[in-house]
Formats: structure tokens, sequence, C-alpha cells
């Protein structure tokens, strides 16, 4: 009986021994698997973002393009939107943002009914933190909305 007791009274030391420093070895361990996980976490969440921020501004140019009178006016307006709902709040980078106009009449043209209009807005977004994951320091989104062509704005010249 009193070797089993020495027996059980020496197993808690001999295993404490045996685990020390092991704390500090599973931590190194894992540590740098956290912090990829955070960067891709990081990573992806600029990236939905970028895409809901530029989908929103491709929507608000395609409306600003089918109220305009001409081909030059939506494509100013389709611009002036997009960078309006970019501005600072984006992680677009400066003067990075792009509106392309697609499906307006020729200046003077009827519009025939069910006219639809294309916006296409892109730009260049900030990826330099996330390299480390094979990200390019700048890549470029893009968003596209259709809107119907506002059949009542005048177009002719003499209005």
């Amino acid at each position: 009986m009193m070797r089993a007791a020495g027996f059980r009274r020496g197993l808690p030391r001999l295993c404490r021994s045996r685990e020390r420093g092991s704390l500090s070895v599973e931590l190194v361990i894992v540590t740098p698997g956290l912090v990829l996980l955070l960067l891709l976490v990081g990573a992806a969440g600029r990236v939905v973002g970028a895409q809901g921020h530029l989908d929103g501004a491709a929507r608000d140019a395609a409306r600003a393009a089918s109220i305009a009178p001409s081909p030059q006016q939506a494509s100013q307006a389709a611009l002036r939107a997009a960078q309006a709902d970019l501005g600072q709040s984006s992680w677009c980078t400066t003067n990075s943002v792009q509106a392309l106009v697609a499906g307006f009449p020729a200046a003077g043209q009827p519009v025939p009914p069910g006219q639809d209009v294309t916006a296409t807005v892109t730009c260049a977004v900030n990826m330099s933190p996330f390299t480390v994951l094979g990200f390019h320091p700048a890549m470029v989104f893009t968003g596209q909305a259709v809107a119907p062509l506002d059949v009542f704005t005048c177009r002719a010249p003499a209005c």
C-alpha cells in the first residue's frame, strides 16, 4: 500500500516536469496560422466590401445616365454619380474610378420603348496589406448595372 501511495504522489510531479514549456511551443506553432486566418478574413471583407460599393455606384451611375439628355451628358453624369458614391468611404484608390455608358441612343434619335442603358464602373482597390496571401497590391474591381432610359426626358434638339 505504501508503494502505491508513493507512486501516485510522484506521477503528477513527473508529468508536470515533462510538460514544462509545452504551452510556449504550442503558441509558437499556432500563432502563424491564426495570423494568416485573420489576414484571410480581412482580405475577404475588403473584397466583399469593395464589390458591394462598386455595385451600388454602378446602379447610381446607370440611373444618372438614364435621365441625361445626351450621350456626352450621360457619360459625365455617370462618372459624377460613381465618384460621389465611391468618394472617401470606399476602398478605391484616388483617381481610379471610371464609368462607361453603353446603350444610349445617338443625339437627336428617338428613344424606343424599353431601351436600356448600361453603366460599368471600375476602380483599383488597395490590397497591399494582403500581399503575403498572394494578392496584388492594387486589384481592379468592376460593377455593372442596367437602367431603363427615362421616356419623359426630352432628348430632341428643340428642348
